[in-house]
This record gives structure tokens, sequence and C-alpha cells, in this order.
């Protein structure tokens, strides 16, 4: 069995999508220790999902939640991608963090949560699966409404783009660490954390762009005591000097080098205000 094996589940509608976004970009097939998994209510969204594996949860509970647990065994790494407050997040994240944890699997989870607006079920429904989220080792949640600071070319976003923006973002976030955590020997444990990325001509663009990230908040990243910085297609001292500029003086700044070549150089930061 593979010990550095990692499953990605999506859950609901947008986490099967987002999962989609992450098979379909693998067109080198570089995540081969990578299972995918996506659980939801909709039967035509699975079916037309991209996922190899789909778990439908308009069947029999215990015969659902048995597959769930076995399609999750061996697992170093449970990452989970969900927008709370639909019906299949609330039903299944509680059980596949229980599931994940009771196999000794480090969680990461990626969600966001409905609009502020919203009918008052829905956000029960999310206020539950946030307490749920407080379990897992590290987790980024965004509020819908953070979505819409991705305005597309200066104008006005519509429900549906607001959506793939969110599918796009989780779907690199997913990505990003896996690439991360795929050799680390100890989990992260970062608890509530934060994470941009962006991409450039040169190191220091792709990381002033990650730092510019629409839903980060450089004032979060100069009170954050741990950060994670991993840039794809090259090394720049400079933009390691500028990262240290902006963060604590007594802030752990951990730095990856990917030096596969890419046509854009990729930055992506993580960080948490967790003393860890």
């Amino acid at each position: 069995m593979d010990a550095n094996r990692i499953k990605i589940v999506g859950i609901g509608e947008g986490g099967a999508r987002a999962v989609g976004k992450i098979i379909a970009a693998d067109f080198m097939g570089k995540y081969k220790n990578v299972d995918f998994i996506s659980v939801g209510k909709d039967e035509n969204i699975l079916l037309s999902s991209a996922t190899p594996n789909n778990i439908l949860l308009n069947r029999d509970a215990p015969t659902i939640y048995k597959s769930i647990s076995n399609n999750l065994r061996g697992a170093k790494i449970v990452i989970l991608i969900a927008g709370l407050g639909g019906t299949a997040a609330t039903g299944a994240l509680p059980r596949i963090i229980s599931f994940a944890k009771n196999n000794n699997a480090e969680t990461i989870a990626f969600a966001n949560l409905p609009f502020v607006l919203e009918n008052v079920e829905r956000k029960k429904n999310a206020e539950y699966c946030l307490n749920c989220l407080r379990d897992v080792d590290t987790a980024f949640i965004l509020p819908a409404e953070k979505f819409f600071l991705f305005r597309l070319y200066q104008r006005e976003i519509s429900v549906g783009e607001l959506f793939e923006v969110a599918n796009e973002i989780f779907s690199v976030g997913a990505k990003i660490l896996v690439d991360m955590t795929a050799d680390r020997k100890e989990p992260l444990k970062l608890g509530r954390s934060a994470f941009g990325y962006g991409y450039g001509a040169t190191v220091l663009e792709a990381i002033n762009n990650a730092v510019k990230f629409p839903a980060l908040d450089s004032d979060e990243l100069s009170q954050a005591k741990k950060i994670f910085v991993r840039v794809t297609g090259g090394n720049d001292i400079p933009a390691k000097n500028f990262i240290r500029s902006i963060i604590a003086p007594d802030a752990k700044l951990f730095w990856q080098v990917d030096n596969l070549r890419r046509e854009k150089i990729l930055a992506s930061i993580v960080f948490t205000k967790k003393d860890v």
C-alpha cells in the first residue's frame, strides 16, 4: 500500500465540480498517488462528473457510509472540498471527518460559507458544518461574499461565474496542498488558515501577485505566526527578502522551490495566525 496516499473528496455540487477541475488539469498524470471521490445528492451532477468514484447519498445510509469509509482507508491525507449550507455537506461532512480521523489521516478542508442574506436553514446548516470543521487539522474557509472580489475584467460577476471562481480557487488550493504536504512526515495542523496564489514571469512578480490575491488579507499575513511559500518554476533571493519584509520578524517562514518548468511561475502562500 502507498504510504503517501492522498484522497480528495468533493462534497455536494461545488465540491464535485472542484474535484473535476483538478482531474481535468492533471494532463501530465502528476497525481498518481491521489484518489478522487465525489459525494452528493444530485445524481445528474455525479453522472456528469469526471470523478472516477462517485457516491450518491440518496440511498440506504449504512451502505453509503460504509462505502465512504472503505474508500478512505489507507489515506495519509484526506482533503475535503465543500460548500457549507447544503444538505449534502450537512449530512456527509461530519461522518467523513470522523472516518478520516479514525484512520489516522491528516485532514485538510476547503469550504465556503453561504451568503449573509441566504435563508435561515442554510445558515444553520453552515454553522453546524463549521463546528465540525474544528476537528480537522487545517481548514481554509471563505465567505461567499469574498468571491465577489474576483471581478472579471473589472465588471460585475454573475452568480454562475461566482461559483466557477470558487471551484477554481479551491481546486488550485487543493493542488497546492497536495504538493506542499505529499513528502512531509508530520501533518501541518495549522487550524483555521488562509492561502493565496499568483502567477508571474518572474518569481518576484508571482510572489507579489500571491500577496495581492483578492481573498487574502494582507493585515492577517503581517500577523501570521507560520508561513509556507512554494514557488514552482524558479528561485529568487529578492522575492524571499520581499516576503520577509511584510511578515512579522518572529514569524516562521518555510520556503519551498519546485524547479518544474512552466510557462509562468506559480507562487503560493499558506499561513496561520495560530502559534504552532
